[in-house]
């Protein structure tokens, strides 16, 4: 008897977990979309020397907060985090200058960066 409650018990937990692993999986996803979405946004504004760069940019970092919460973590996510917030922060000094074409592309590249970073965390 007390083995089939202790195994009922394993069982609901188990349940518990994988159903809540699986909404992580799709907020994850979603988060990450929205990463995807946003850094594109910020290289269009940029490029079209809109004054619209800093809300996305500041969405982007709010987004970035969302994923960390409810990331797993382990040192690679961790240090994949750093790089992310080094991105960021090499952005908004980016987009706070004149534009060149050179600036432009290193804000691409940045863009792709935490694009990247933030659909390797959805999938880790």
């Amino acid at each position: 008897m007390f083995l089939k409650t202790i195994s009922a018990i394993l069982f609901v937990l188990t349940l518990s977990m994988s159903t809540t692993l699986a909404g992580n999986a799709k907020q994850l996803n979603t988060l990450a979309d929205k990463q995807q979405a946003l850094s594109m946004k910020v290289v269009k504004a940029y490029t079209n020397k809109s004054t619209s760069v800093m809300p996305a940019i500041q969405a982007l970092e709010a987004g970035q907060i969302k994923l960390k919460k409810i990331a797993v973590h382990n040192s690679e996510i961790n240090n994949l985090f750093v790089f992310l917030t080094i991105c960021l922060d090499e952005m908004k000094v980016l987009v706070k200058k004149p534009y060149s074409a050179a600036n432009a592309q290193l804000v691409a590249d940045l863009s792709d960066s935490i694009s990247e970073g933030s659909l390797y965390i959805a999938k880790a």
